[in-house]
């Protein structure tokens, strides 16, 4: 695996613009049987402290850069970022990296993702700098200042920290920092910046934003991030154990009681189909044939040795119905 630095040093000299194929979704017919599947929540700017890019909104473009590289790559199937967006404002959960555990794993599922790449903008910071006039120095660099038009550089920072995380067991795979700055005259805080304001998930993936200097150092970024997330990592996560078998015992208000625990395989965070089992005539054959009805979906919430709690996630459940791990 390449450290960051020398990723870096590979991307040094030319921007990498993704292809727009997440904007239009990617039918799960389409998608490539041995890939992993994978879905980028926003990247959390909770602690940023400064906000001199207006409303731009830095967690969401490198989202949407991180999810057109990894397109672009050909090694995982990526959820659509609209798609995503709408599931999560539908089930009132954050779209944001900065979320629980047992929120995460509820997120995959609902979403169709094993793995989510999250992370967290620790630093983006804009500082003034001297330019070609400054760099010259003293009289000769006043004098060439002067010539230039006051040509004067800034310098944004930005560091991030990246996870990437089991959906089915909450667990981190992967976790690793990185920290660029790049140069520029012009960081779209004019008109551009009202109109990056309008985009949302998978807005940004666009030429207009990716050939402004913001969009360089946002998608040089994405392109370090997606070159050091390794799917050997996601192998070795492998299946996510044996099917666990259970029954519901009873429903107390929201706590759904299942008459299996840690015995059986059950975990914090697990998500659990709702069966409903039927045993029918066949007037043709007259045997007995046994029908499995889906009702709904639910996540063990706590557990002992021999039971746990649940909570129901979607659709319906019921006293005596059967639950079975995914």
């Amino acid at each position: 695996m390449r450290s960051l630095a020398a990723v870096r040093r590979a991307l040094a000299g030319g921007i990498t613009i993704g292809l727009l194929f997440v904007a239009s979704g990617i039918p799960l017919a389409a998608r490539a049987a041995g890939n992993p599947t994978v879905a980028v929540l926003n990247f959390s700017t909770q602690g940023l402290t400064s906000d001199w890019y207006g409303n731009f909104e830095p967690g969401i473009a490198l989202s949407d850069l991180v999810t057109d590289q990894l397109v672009n790559g050909g090694k995982f199937n990526v959820v659509d970022r609209k798609h995503m967006a709408d599931i999560m404002q539908e089930h009132q959960l954050s779209t944001a990296g900065e979320v629980s555990p047992a929120t995460l794993v509820q997120s995959g599922h609902l979403i169709g993702a094993r793995y989510l790449i999250t992370g967290n903008i620790l630093q983006f910071d804009k500082t003034g700098g001297s330019g070609a006039a400054g760099a010259a120095g003293g009289l000769v660099g006043g004098a060439l200042g002067g010539m230039l038009g006051g040509v004067h550089t800034e310098r944004v920072t930005l560091k991030v920290q990246v996870r990437v995380i089991d959906a089915v067991t909450g667990s981190i795979l992967q976790s690793f920092a990185d920290e660029q700055t790049k140069g520029g005259t012009s960081w779209g805080m004019g008109g551009g910046a009202s109109t990056w304001n309008a985009f949302g998930a998978g807005g940004y993936s666009n030429e207009q934003f990716t050939s402004s200097t913001m969009g360089h150092l946002i998608n040089d970024e994405a392109g370090i991030i997606v070159a050091h997330i390794d799917p050997a990592k996601f192998a070795a996560a492998g299946p996510s154990g044996p099917a666990v078998h259970g029954r519901i015992l009873t429903i107390d208000g929201d706590d759904i009681v299942i008459n299996a625990g840690t015995d059986a395989g059950l975990a914090t965070g697990m998500m659990l189909d709702v069966i409903s089992v039927k045993q029918l005539k066949d007037p043709d054959s007259g045997k007995m044939i046994t029908s499995e009805i889906p009702k709904g979906v639910i996540q063990v919430v706590s557990v002992t040795k021999t039971s746990a709690v649940a909570k129901l996630v979607s659709g319906k459940a019921a006293a005596l119905e059967v639950v079975r791990s995914q």
